[in-house]
């Protein structure tokens, strides 16, 4: 009977072809890539159309008011493909499915099956068998949903801070840094596939390796993958400005892999909000480590998002906000309408802001900053830049490619000129310039 059961787990999904759906950040594709990767090594053939595959796994995203609806839609429009002759079937994974579990599945009871956030053992254990387990080297067999040349590292995940805005904590759990022997591993491993950039990730980037044994700290690990053949950048994101310590300041100013560039999100100015938020920090701190970050590294960019319409924000805070925007001159700059999540200790707050006038803000603040990134690119002319290849546009017969100060998937892109490879890091002599993008060509 045992033998009878475990040939029918291997060889239920044998056969079958499996799409995955990715929704949300960065680190949903990393996961994405993870159980693609473990979907490979077990012979499953993989698609990238939905109407193309057997099998529909939906990553779902849980954040923010918007994303949960981007991926309930994406539920509802794989579960069409449940009718009819070739029947699929879905199934919903993640942080959706993981904040709302049992709630989602009583709303939604057409998907086959939930699994929360890295599932990945109990998902092998269903598609699998039940004597399946995840092998060690999962991140290394991970399939790239990047461009081949260019990767995501998640060194850490969960979040222990305590903002009062975010449901990250309830649905990642506390912050836990991977040990740093199996990230080197990881990218050594992606430097051999061809990886020539490395974007390090993580709920905060900045507090890696305080919960490890011995002085382990985000310094320390990138000095040791500006070390790795192969690797020519490094890119920080999600970095919490209560933790850009010195040494980090120091290696990222005196490595030349690492790349001028830091997205650090700040999510306001105006103390007052800042302490509703529970970000623990203050303006007077937020503009010492600027100045500081910007006196010791030269030319760097600096990229980070802020929030609107968050409770208590009065119109004087909203404009303390905005001037703070006009005077720093962020050379790269996001903004979200605050979205109130259950469970947040901001859900129950008082003194909300109207959605219309959190819009009104959002678009002054975003019109600010269009005409800021206009003038700081428009200096960028005549100068030449260090380019990474991304993609060929046929259509217009030009490349697209982005500078040091430029993260993939987020941040502007160069329109270049000239003969390349896709992957090539290139010098590329800007010619003219936009609020959100750059043309040139290579300097031969």
């Amino acid at each position: 009977m045992k033998e009878e059961r475990k040939q029918y787990w291997t060889t239920r999904y044998q056969n079958k072809r499996f799409c995955l759906v990715t929704l949300g950040c960065p680190k949903n594709q990393v996961d994405s890539g993870i159980l693609a990767g473990q979907l490979a090594e077990q012979g499953i053939r993989l698609v990238n159309e939905a109407e193309n595959a057997d099998v529909i796994l939906i990553n779902t995203c849980g954040f923010i008011e918007d994303a949960k609806q981007e991926s309930i839609n994406a539920v509802l429009e794989a579960i069409r493909f449940k009718s009819g002759f070739n029947r699929k079937e879905v199934y919903v994974w993640g942080c959706l499915a993981q904040r709302y579990a049992g709630e989602i599945e009583k709303e939604i009871p057409e998907a086959d099956g939930y699994f929360g956030v890295e599932a990945f053992e109990v998902m092998g254990k269903y598609f699998f068998g039940p004597d399946y387990q995840v092998p060690s080297d999962i991140h290394i067999k991970r399939i790239l949903t990047t461009p081949s040349h260019v990767a995501y590292i998640k060194i850490a995940d969960g979040c222990s801070h305590k903002c009062t805005f975010c449901a990250i904590p309830q649905i990642k759990g506390p912050f836990r840094s991977r040990p740093m022997h199996s990230l080197i591993e990881e990218a050594e491993a992606l430097a051999e596939r061809g990886v020539k950039e490395l974007i390090l990730i993580a709920q905060d980037t900045t507090r890696y390796g305080t919960d490890l044994k011995g002085k382990k700290t985000l310094a320390r690990l990138l000095d040791s993958l500006v070390n790795i053949r192969g690797i020519e950048w490094l890119r920080i994101m999600y970095a919490h400005p209560n933790h850009v310590s010195d040494a980090l300041i120091e290696i990222m100013a005196g490595e030349d892999k690492i790349c001028n560039y830091l997205d650090m999100p700040l999510q306001h100015i105006a103390d007052p909000v800042l302490k509703a938020m529970g970000r623990g920090s203050s303006r007077t701190s937020i503009e010492r480590l600027i100045d500081k970050l910007r006196t010791r590294i030269p030319g760097l960019v600096l990229r980070t998002t802020f929030i609107v319409g968050f409770p208590k924000e009065s119109e004087e805070y909203f404009l303390e906000l905005l001037t703070f925007v006009e005077n720093t001159k962020f050379e790269r700059l996001g903004t979200f309408i605050y979205s109130p999540e259950e469970g947040t200790a901001a859900f129950s707050m008082t003194k909300t802001v109207d959605r219309k006038i959190s819009e009104m803000r959002y678009a002054r603040l975003m019109e600010t900053q269009q005409e800021i990134s206009e003038i700081l690119n428009s200096h960028q002319e005549e100068m030449v830049q260090q380019v990474i290849i991304d993609e060929y546009d046929r259509e217009h017969n030009l490349y697209i490619g982005r500078t040091r100060g430029d993260c993939l998937e987020i941040d502007q892109a160069v329109w270049i000129s000239g003969e390349a490879e896709i992957g090539d890091i290139v010098q590329v002599c800007i010619e003219d310039s936009g609020p959100y993008d750059l043309w040139g060509s290579i300097v031969e």
